[in-house]
């Protein structure tokens, strides 16, 4: 499922699926076969070792082969579902493993997910997931005991003592070095247990109109593309011909735009240039000003943050720290409460223009944190602004109607802090449009007749399709999302390590790249994508592919 969402951690359920589901594909048409031409390349293929592990693993459970099993794939999603078939064509071929594939609707899907490993569910799921700027908003919401389904991203309820204990010293530690190192340890020990398999590196891309849009810059994040819009605190903005409006496009209706309540990416991307934070992180994973101007860790646990004087709500209230405190505070008791709550112990105002944030203990990611939205006091119980009907930020674009499934249309606010500041061109679209497309067809189709400018939600084929003919721009960029695979470790005998290594050997990961994301993204496996420079150590790389899959 497309895990990418809102502000990049975790919560309740509701909360999670942003994590898995919103950047989903949605409508494309029913199952499409492994294509014939799919075949297992000169490099892959029966890897005896692995046939080793799986026979070995099977004797330990004492169970005879081929294994019975079902591999699942939404038939939203077409990408998926082929690189499920691939799996399955390759475990088949074995001779170990009778493997059958069944596709579901998303909303089964989500709730297969979800119960698979309380209902004892024989499955193989196939899903992706996108996370932030720090290697824990990847790894915590997967792999700790304590996040298992339904109120986490743990799906087959995965248990380790010591993964836990790595995990638990990653996010508190702050010296960068070390935290490399208590990285490195953690994939290692997760690629040692497979309790999933990471399969490939996603990428970004967006495609655009020549004749209306003169640059794009994309954003590795899902759900925030619509950035290079407008980011003044990143020194952004994208430059336009011919008109003074925008129209892009949005792959599924905008369900919820209350940041306590958003739990899906196309959501977080029709109000990205609606909310602002305190910092924002830019387009390479550096904390930024954004509603501070300033800000100084105290101590471990101590941050003092100094606001803006010229910020104005979009429905003109004048920030202050009272604003900050009330919009983290609100967090509590609702679906996205973790994204604060994991970390936030107390907010202190000093006045209206300072205030210091003291957490629970140390969060090494925290800066990286620090972009939760800031709204109105008027969204409060007493106030008369709802932000599940009319969100409200303080960013430079306010919102201008909607039409459910049709358009979610903003328009520049003439009042937003960056104006007078110069640096980049004070907001150059007047108006933008994102019309609801939720067939990667008909996006493509849309954007050929000239109907929006700017696709985000496009298949690589179409991509490399497109980048070959002059009137469009391609922007592409490694994503902070990858493609993996869920065994159902409560069952035998995939509670075999064995067996779960012996598959995660055999996984066809070259072709899936080329064939079925037409060379989109990298093969991937380890679970911290190539995004994140400072985590990501050629060596170290070498080192895994050596000693796990060599």
């Amino acid at each position: 499922m497309d895990a990418s969402e809102g502000w990049r951690r975790r919560g309740s359920r509701r909360s999670v699926l942003s994590r898995i589901g919103a950047a989903v594909t949605v409508g494309l048409a029913g199952c499409v076969t492994a294509d014939e031409n799919e075949t297992r390349s000169d490099s892959e293929g029966a890897d005896d070792e692995a046939i080793a592990l799986v026979e070995r693993g099977l004797e330990a459970a004492g169970v005879d082969p081929p294994v019975e099993t079902t591999i699942y794939a939404n038939v939203e999603n077409d990408e998926r579902v082929r690189w499920a078939q691939l799996v399955q064509q390759e475990l088949n071929e074995t001779g170990l493993f009778d493997v059958s594939f069944e596709q579901l609707e998303w909303g089964q899907y989500q709730d297969l997910c979800f119960s698979m490993a309380d209902s004892e569910e024989n499955a193989l799921v196939t899903l992706d997931v996108s996370g932030g700027w720090d290697p824990h908003t990847y790894l915590e919401p997967l792999f700790h005991s304590e996040k298992a389904a339904p109120s986490g991203l743990n799906f087959n309820h995965f248990e380790s003592e010591t993964v836990d204990e790595l995990l638990e010293a990653g996010l508190a530690e702050s010296d960068e070095t070390h935290r490399r190192e208590l990285y490195a340890e953690l994939q290692e020990e997760l690629v040692r247990r497979a309790p999933v398999s990471i399969v490939r590196f996603g990428e970004s891309a967006t495609v655009y109109r020549r004749d209306v849009v003169d640059d794009w810059r994309s954003y590795p994040l899902p759900g925030s593309e619509y950035e290079s819009v407008f980011a003044p605190y990143a020194e952004t903005a994208v430059s336009i011909s011919n008109t003074d409006r925008l129209v892009g496009d949005a792959i599924a209706s905008i369900s919820n735009t209350d940041p306590v309540q958003m739990h899906d990416t196309t959501s977080n991307m029709a109000t990205t240039l609606l909310y602002e934070g305190l910092l924002g992180v830019d387009f390479d994973g550096t904390p930024r000003p954004q509603l501070a101007t300033d800000w100084e860790r105290l101590d471990e646990t101590t941050y003092r943050f100094d606001l803006r004087s010229d910020v104005t709500f979009h429905n003109g209230e004048s920030l202050t720290a009272e604003h900050v405190q009330f919009s983290l505070e609100r967090y509590d008791g609702t679906p996205r409460e973790a994204d604060v709550f994991e970390w936030l112990d107390a907010v202190d105002v000093l006045d209206d223009s300072t205030l210091e944030i003291s957490l629970t203990e140390p969060y090494g990611p925290f800066e990286t944190s620090a972009n939760v939205p800031i709204v109105p006091l008027a969204a409060g119980e007493d106030g008369d602004v709802d932000l599940v009907e009319t969100p409200v930020g303080t960013g430079p674009y306010q919102f201008a109607g909607q039409s459910s499934g049709e358009y979610w249309d903003l328009e520049r606010f003439e009042d937003h802090w960056a104006v007078d500041e110069g640096g980049v061109d004070s907001q150059p679209v007047e108006t933008i449009r994102l019309r609801v497309l939720t067939d990667a067809a008909a996006r493509q189709a849309a954007l050929e007749a000239g109907e929006i400018d700017v696709a985000t939600g496009l298949t690589a084929e179409s991509v490399d399709q497109l980048a070959s003919d002059e009137t469009y721009g391609v922007e592409r960029t490694v994503a902070g999302q990858y493609d993996f695979l869920i065994y159902p470790t409560y069952l035998a005998p995939f509670d075999e390590v064995d067996v779960r290594r012996g598959i995660d050997r055999l996984l066809p990961r070259d072709r899936i790249v080329e064939t079925v994301y037409a060379g989109s993204g990298t093969v991937a496996y380890t679970p911290v994508p190539p995004l994140l420079e400072s985590f990501v150590d050629p060596a170290f790389e070498a080192h895994i592919l050596d000693e796990f899959f060599g």
